[in-house]
């Protein structure tokens, strides 16, 4: 059945429709909303550590500031001056002085932050550490006039820390024991890391202090493998152009925030995995994805079901009514539904049942219609011989001929014990072609220079034919054609069988006929006879067609040298003419 008449099928298609434009909006606003929350995150992530790094960079910024207020410090600049002092009491005095200054400032700060006063000139130092001692050699060695990371000992034991000294006066920092006074200021890395971690809690991010291929300061629960990948990626010269940005590092996609830390000359970086920040997204789209599958389940389902109940027994109820414009009347519907086409099924095989009964009354009305023409028929061709069998008895006995006339009475009585056998329409070819032999006998009688031949198969000798199916045909041939004309005359009668077609092929040398006789016998074929034109013809062909179907029936055509050539043709399949 073509899709455009299918029902099932628009449905189907219906359904489909449906859903293609639900999925192609939930996916442009899936994309709107990702990309809405990228944004508000990247803004989020970038504020939060634009903030981190602005403490971190004030912090430090402060330390530094301090430092250059100490070593600018009439009080602290006194260290120079100890040695001027009366007593070592007054300069312990004022040593303790100067430290106490020292820790006030330290418990003002956020960090324990280390501070140390060092006058080189008179190899002295004031430090909040205790195990401070006097090493101007061990301090050239880690002297900077910027923040640096450096490993130190301090309180007993060597951490490492952020360490800057300031010189006072001013001078090269490599020639630090001609200076009058040095501040150093220090703080441990584990104060960055408490930030650090701090800010980890507020987020999904993984915080960390970068300086390339220097430093690397990370929370305590930093993914170091990832970290690596990162900073393998935003190392160089501008590692802050990456900022806000996004990076593929081992397979994943990373979004990365980069903050520069100018105090330190390091950068804060924090990266988020894509699939953390898009996970409440990625559980939506699960769920709407698996809503949108089971919506297709129950769509199938519910296709399945409407096929069941509606589209096979549509199907099968087409199926019957073409089996019916076919021919078969015996077509029933055997399925069983259980719904509305219950009914339509029941009242179908009624119909076909009635439909059938009738075409068999029909079929059976048209058989003994048949029965009763050929009967007519053949009480209309058995009279036109006995005329002309009367006759010529008549003609034989004025002239003496008593042989003559008892041959004729002997082929007589042959031909009509045959042909008063109404009860069977049909015979064998064999009892036609004995019938004809007595009729060509008889007309040899009547004209000496009369001659025939017979060929028939011993294969089409065992068909059934119509009963008088030649005679008609020789007849013809010896009256219009053998009989008019001076020369002997000669009837040739021969089988012929091929793959689908029986043929009988009747020749005579008689005057034969023109074109316009030939077409004019054709068309006589074709329409029934009036009470003056002959109907022999005409009834052999209508009983062919009536047995053996519309390829069956006679056809005309000219012999060479003079005559006609009738051929008598029937299918082998009568079907085939179907």
């Amino acid at each position: 059945m073509p899709i455009r008449t299918n029902t099932f099928a628009k449905i189907i298609s219906m359904l489909v429709l449906l859903l293609i434009p639900i999925i192609v909006l939930y996916g442009l606003s899936n994309r709107v909303s990702v990309s809405v929350l990228k944004q508000e995150i990247q803004a989020m992530k970038q504020k939060d550590l634009a903030y981190l790094a602005n403490e971190l960079n004030a912090s430090i910024d402060n330390l530094s500031t301090m430092a250059f207020l100490l070593s600018e410090d009439i009080h602290i600049q006194s260290l120079q001056h100890l040695h001027l002092l009366e007593n070592a009491y007054e300069r312990n005095v004022e040593k303790s002085r100067l430290l106490e200054r020292l820790r006030l400032l330290n418990v003002a700060e956020r960090w324990d932050t280390q501070y140390s006063v060092v006058a080189p000139q008179r190899q002295d130092i004031v430090s909040t550490n205790p195990r401070a001692t006097y090493d101007i050699e061990g301090m050239k060695k880690y002297a900077t006039p910027t923040w640096q990371y450096r490993n130190m000992e301090t309180a007993y034991m060597r951490q490492d820390r952020f360490v800057r000294h300031i010189v006072k006066p001013a001078s090269r920092i490599d020639d630090i024991e001609r200076a009058g006074l040095i501040v150093e200021v220090s703080f441990p890395k584990e104060y960055l890391v408490k930030e650090l971690d701090t800010f980890k809690l507020g987020g999904k991010g993984d915080p960390f202090l970068f300086k390339p291929d220097s430093l690397l300061i990370a929370n305590r629960t930093a993914n170091l493998e990832r970290i690596d990948q990162v900073t393998r990626k935003i190392a160089g010269d501008a590692p802050a152009s990456f900022d806000n940005s996004v990076l593929e590092a081992g397979g994943k996609e990373y979004l990365v925030n980069v903050m520069p830390i100018p105090t330190l000359s390091a950068y804060l970086v924090d990266y988020v995995p894509l699939e953390d920040i898009l996970q409440p997204i990625e559980r939506s789209n699960v769920l709407f994805y698996g809503s949108v599958a089971l919506l297709l389940v129950l769509s199938v389902l519910a296709g399945y079901l409407l096929y069941q109940n509606v589209q096979r027994p549509i199907h099968y109820l087409i199926r019957g009514v073409q089996r019916l414009r076919a021919g078969d009347y015996s077509a029933r519907l055997l399925a069983n539904p259980k719904n509305e086409f219950t009914f339509l099924f029941q009242r179908f095989n009624e119909m076909a049942s009635e439909i059938e009964q009738l075409i068999h009354k029909v079929y059976a009305e048209q058989i003994r219609t048949r029965e009763a023409t050929l009967k007519q028929l053949q009480s209309q061709i058995n009279p036109h011989f006995l005329y002309n069998c009367f006759a010529l008895i008549r003609s034989l006995t004025r002239l003496g001929k008593k042989d003559s006339v008892m041959d004729l009475a002997m082929h007589l009585s042959k031909y009509y014990r045959y042909t008063t056998r109404v009860e069977k329409p049909t015979a064998s070819l064999k009892e036609e072609i004995q019938l004809i032999e007595s009729y060509l006998e008889i007309q040899k009688l009547h004209m000496q220079h009369l001659s025939y031949a017979i060929d028939i198969p011993g294969e089409l000798e065992r068909l059934e034919v119509p009963r008088l199916l030649l005679q008609p045909v020789v007849e013809n041939a010896v009256l219009h054609g053998i009989e008019r004309s001076p020369a002997d005359g000669h009837v040739s009668i021969r089988g012929v069988a091929t793959e689908h077609r029986f043929e009988l092929v009747v020749e005579d040398n008689g005057l034969g006929m023109s074109d316009e006789q030939l077409e004019a016998v054709r068309r006589s074929l074709l329409v029934s006879p009036d009470d003056d034109a002959g109907c022999a013809l005409w009834n052999i062909h209508q009983r062919l067609t009536l047995l053996f179907g519309d390829l069956a029936g006679i056809d005309f055509a000219h012999r060479p040298g003079g005559g006609v050539i009738v051929t008598i043709g029937w299918p082998r399949d009568p079907s085939e003419a179907a």
